[in-house]
C-alpha cells in the first residue's frame, strides 16, 4: 500500500491520480459510506416492493445521508491529496530547474 501522508505515485506513472481513492486508505471510509448508502437505497426499494412502507422513509433518508456524507468525505480527501501534490511539486520543481540550469 501507499503511504497515507503522500498517496500519489510520483515516479511510476504519468497518471498519478489513477486509483487514488483505492490507494489512499484515508478515503476508504468515504467509499464505505457510499456503498452502505447504496445498500440502504436498495433496502428502500425492497421495502417498497414488499409493501413495508414504514421502512421506506428510513431507508431513503439514511441512504441519501450516507451517500452525501461519503461523497463529501471523498471530495475533502481529494483536496488534501491535491494539496500534498502541490507541495511536492513546489519542492521538487526547484530541484529539477536547478539541475537543468547548471
Amino acid at each position: 500500500m501507499c503511504d497515507t501522508k503522500d498517496p500519489i505515485d510520483h515516479f511510476r506513472t504519468t497518471c498519478p491520480h489513477t486509483g487514488e481513492f483505492f490507494i489512499d486508505r484515508l478515503s476508504w471510509p468515504g467509499l464505505l459510506s457510499v456503498v452502505l448508502g447504496l445498500a440502504s437505497l436498495i433496502g428502500g426499494v425492497a421495502s417498497a416492493a414488499y409493501k413495508h412502507h414504514e421502512w421506506l422513509l428510513t431507508f431513503g433518508v439514511v441512504g441519501l445521508l450516507a451517500i452525501t456524507g461519503g461523497i463529501a468525505w471523498l471530495v475533502l480527501e481529494h483536496r488534501r491529496v491535491m494539496r500534498i501534490e502541490s507541495l511536492w511539486l513546489s519542492a521538487y520543481s526547484e530541484l529539477g530547474t536547478a539541475a537543468h540550469q547548471s
